[in-house]
């Protein structure tokens, strides 16, 4: 008898490529899961792998088996829903966010999932955006929410709010206060900016250079709490979230640069593989559209 069990070890192995992968994946030793295998292999009386490669590589009953597997296993989640509700979903749910999120409304998804599906166990991840999404297409994670996610029928992507960014210097730095300045003004300046995988750095900087505008002076960091610091120690210019920089505005270590154009709002995106064997990615997708607030520092008081 072929079980639900040894099904779900042969799908994940053959997506993801490695029995490493799918027992991380499904907690589980390798042993167990190379076990699985095996015994499916024996009932059906056919190989499922070719096991003369290094790569795990799928022989040809072993592809023609996979859209199958991953029907039972959706129909396994369904049976188990009908039955039992939320309580089907359990275990853990790996998602990525970038920075801005953790530092504003990942708390408040985190106790949403909760409240919807008790017995999961959610397991964030920081990052930027383009890693996010190239994790999501290795299938390492279940669901990214980042910015200017890649346009691709394996993906499907929900708007979320978007975030207002401002331009911002220490006092006494960069352009003379109380001026609308035009953005060709900031290029005088250096610049302290998030690395290339951010969707941030790709979507203002990037746009910046589309319109002729260039940077010679670029200072790049990873981490939006350590450009802020940088730039009240007078070191450049930045563009950060205004709620999330409230506290330094307020003290004076922080003004906003006012331009023209200001940065246009920037749309962040809950994304999740069209191929997924269970709805839990849409409806975490919909519950971070309710949560989604970057008006709030998530370490304010």
């Amino acid at each position: 008898m072929i079980t639900l069990k040894q099904a779900e070890a042969f799908y994940w192995i053959a997506m993801l490529g490695s029995v490493v992968e799918a027992a991380v994946r499904l907690n589980l030793a390798q042993s167990t899961l190379s076990k699985r295998v095996a015994e499916l292999e024996t009932f059906l009386g056919a190989a499922l792998f070719d096991r003369n490669n290094r790569a795990v590589r799928l022989t040809r009953v072993g592809e023609n088996l996979v859209p199958i597997a991953a029907d039972l296993l959706k129909l396994e989640v369904r049976f188990r829903e009908t039955a039992t509700g939320p309580r089907a979903f359990s275990g853990p749910f790996r998602f990525g966010v970038t920075e801005l999120i953790a530092l504003t409304w990942l708390p408040k998804l985190i106790v949403a999932m909760k409240d919807a599906y008790p017995k999961l166990v959610p397991e964030p991840e920081v990052d930027a955006s383009v890693s996010l999404f190239d994790k999501l297409a290795e299938r390492r994670l279940d669901l990214a929410v980042g910015l200017d996610p890649p346009s691709t029928d394996s993906f499907r992507s929900v708007p979320l709010d978007s975030v207002k960014l401002q331009w911002m210097c220490a006092p006494g730095a960069g352009p003379p206060e109380a001026d609308i300045v035009p953005l060709s003004e900031l290029a005088r300046y250096p610049v302290l900016t998030q690395g290339e995988g951010s969707g941030l750095q790709k979507l203002v900087i990037d746009r910046l250079h589309g319109n002729g505008i260039t940077f010679d002076r670029i200072v790049k960091c990873n981490s939006l709490s350590v450009l802020a610091a940088l730039a009240a120690a007078g070191l450049g210019i930045t563009f950060l979230n205004e709620h999330y920089s409230q506290a330094e505005l307020r003290s004076g270590r922080l003004r906003i640069i006012r331009t023209m154009p200001e940065i246009p709002p920037i749309q962040y995106f809950a994304v999740y593989r069209t191929d997924a064997l269970d709805p839990l990615a849409d409806r975490i997708s919909q519950i971070a559209k309710l949560c989604c607030d970057f008006s709030n520092a998530a370490n304010s008081g």
